[in-house]
């Protein structure tokens, strides 16, 4: 939940591909976070909790729906086969 508010703080809670302001919106990781949970073979929470690239805000962005919905990457953590329940 952090690293979501300070995407949207750092963006203004503004859509950084199509200037939305406000609304519904999504703070999406760029490299996926499915991606980097494999890169640094993460299993438990406590190894997620520690491994900073998670957690860095140079890798998210604030997007509405609709922009979220068309980078390549939407919805591959859905797909990927290791997951952890951070919430």
């Amino acid at each position: 939940r952090q690293w979501r508010s300070d995407v949207y703080t750092r963006d203004n809670f503004t859509c950084q591909w199509c200037g939305q302001e406000g609304g519904e919106l999504n703070a999406d990781h760029i490299i996926p976070f499915s991606t980097l949970l494999q890169k640094y073979e993460i299993t438990t929470i406590e190894q997620a909790k520690k491994c900073t690239e998670l957690w860095n805000i140079n890798n998210g962005r604030t997007l509405c729906i609709d922009c979220h919905k068309k980078t390549n990457t939407y919805l591959t953590n859905s797909k990927q086969p290791l997951q952890l329940d951070l919430i």
